[in-house]
C-alpha cells in the first residue's frame, strides 16, 4: 500500500507501509526491530496526530507522547500535517530522523477526519489514539486507556479529562466559559468526574475493530467528527468509555473571536451530522439558534417597530444581556476571576457563534434540497 510522505522541503514521495495484518513495514530497520519486541502483553498502540499549524504546540505534544509510561517499543506515532506553512512540517521531520517509531504523511488539504483515516490505515495498531497536536496528554494517558479496553471487550473507546491551557485574562474568560454548563451545556467538556459511559469523548483511544466496523471519519466533517464518529461507534454495539483519571491537555482558543469562529464551525457542523444521522439530533443543539434568532427578531423589532413591539424587543434583548452578565458575575466569583466583562463576552461568543453556524447550516441544507 502507498502513502504520501512529506519531506523536510515539502516534496512527496511513496512508502510502502506495513500492517499488522499483512507483516512488518518494509525496510523499516529498526523500526520493525522496535515493534516486533513489543511484549505481548502491551499490544501496540498506533498514535495518530493530525496537525497544521501548529508549530508552537507540537514540541511539547511530542515531548509528552515520549514520556508516556506505557511501553515505548509498543507505540507508533504518525503525523499527518494538511499543509502547514509555519514550520510544523519541519518540526515533524526532525522529530521523525530522530525517533524511529514516528512517521510523517499528508499534503496540503488533508483535514483532520482525513488524516485520521490515513493514518489508521498506515499503521497496525491493535488500538488507535486521536492526539490532538494542539495539545498533549498526560503521562498515563496511553496506558491508563488501553487498560480500560484491554479489561472490557466491548468498549471501542475511551477517554478522560480536557485540561483546558490558557495564558493571559482572555484566555482565561474563554476557558471558565468554554467549561461551564451555561457556555456549552452538558456535554464532554462539563463531564461528572466520575467513571461512565457516555456518547462521546475528544482525543479518544480507539479499539481498531470498531473504527473497522464503522469505516472510520468522515472526511467531510472538517469540525465535529469525534462526536459522529463516536454515534456510528456506539450504533455498531460498542461502549464509549469517560474515565476522568486519563487527562489530556488542550490550549484553548486566545481571542473571543477565535472562540467565535470555531462555535460557528461546530454549529455548521452539527447540522451536517444531523442530516446525516438524524437521530442524533437532540432539543439542546437548537438551542442557540432559536436564542440567535430570537434576538435576530428583536433587534429588528426594536429598529423598526411600532411602540409595542419595540418594548417586548427591548425587554427580550435585556433579557438576555442581564442573564450573560449574572452568569459571568457568577462563574467570575467561583473561579475568583477579576475580569466578568470578558466571561460574558466569551459566553456570547460561544452562544452567537454557535447558533448562528446552526442557521447557515440549515440556510445551506434548504438551498441544498430540490
Amino acid at each position: 500500500m502507498s502513502w504520501i510522505v512529506i519531506g523536510r522541503k515539502g516534496g512527496t514521495f511513496p512508502l510502502d507501509t506495513g500492517d499488522e495484518r499483512r507483516g512488518a513495514p518494509a525496510g523499516a530497520g529498526p523500526y520493525t526491530l522496535a515493534m516486533s519486541a513489543a511484549r505481548p502483553h502491551h499490544p501496540t498502540v498506533s498514535v495518530v496526530m493530525p496537525v497544521l499549524n501548529e508549530a508552537a504546540y507540537l514540541p511539547t505534544a511530542l515531548e509528552r507522547l515520549a514520556a508516556q509510561t506505557y511501553p515505548a517499543d509498543a507505540v507508533e506515532i504518525v503525523i499527518v500535517d494538511g499543509g502547514s506553512t509555519d514550520g510544523t512540517l519541519d518540526i515533524a521531520a526532525r522529530a521523525a530522523a530522530a525517533d524511529s517509531r514516528i512517521r510523517v504523511l499528508g499534503g496540503p488539504g488533508v483535514n483532520c477526519p482525513a488524516g485520521m483515516n490515513l493514518g489508521i490505515a498506515a499503521t497496525r495498531g491493535r488500538y488507535v489514539a486521536k492526539v490532538d497536536g494542539h495539545g498533549y496528554p498526560e503521562r498515563e494517558f496511553l496506558e491508563r486507556a488501553v487498560a480500560r479496553l484491554e479489561a472490557d471487550t466491548t468498549l471501542g473507546c475511551v477517554g478522560g479529562r480536557i485540561v483546558p491551557l490558557g495564558d493571559g485574562e482572555v484566555q482565561e474568560a474563554n476557558r471558565i466559559a468554554r467549561f461551564s454548563v451555561l457556555g456549552v451545556g452538558r456535554g464532554v467538556y462539563t463531564l461528572d468526574a466520575r467513571e461512565q459511559l457516555v456518547d462521546t469523548v475528544q482525543c479518544g483511544v480507539y479499539r481498531r475493530e470498531a473504527l473497522d466496523a464503522v469505516g472510520g471519519f468522515d472526511p467531510a466533517l472538517q469540525f465535529g467528527e469525534d462526536e459522529e464518529l463516536n454515534y456510528r461507534v456506539r450504533q455498531a454495539g460498542f461502549g464509549i468509555l469517560f474515565d476522568p483519571r486519563i487527562e489530556f491537555r488542550y490550549w484553548i482558543r486566545p481571542t473571543v473571536h477565535s472562540l467565535f469562529r470555531q462555535y460557528r464551525n461546530y454549529g455548521l457542523a452539527r447540522v451536517r451530522v444531523v442530516r446525516k444521522h438524524p437521530a442524533f439530533f437532540s432539543p439542546k443543539h437548537a438551542a442557540p439558534a432559536a436564542a440567535v434568532g430570537a434576538l435576530g427578531i428583536a433587534t429588528a423589532g426594536l429598529l423598526v417597530g411600532p411602540r409595542a413591539v419595540r418594548g417586548i424587543s427591548t425587554l427580550a434583548i435585556g433579557g438576555y444581556l442581564a442573564a450573560i452578565g449574572l452568569g459571568a458575575a457568577w462563574l467570575a466569583i467561583r473561579h475568583r476571576f477579576g475580569r466578568p466583562d470578558l466571561i460574558a463576552a466569551s459566553l456570547a461568543a460561544l452562544h452567537l457563534g454557535y447558533g448562528i453556524g446552526t442557521l447557515r447550516g440549515l440556510w445551506q441544507w434548504l438551498r441544498e434540497r430540490p
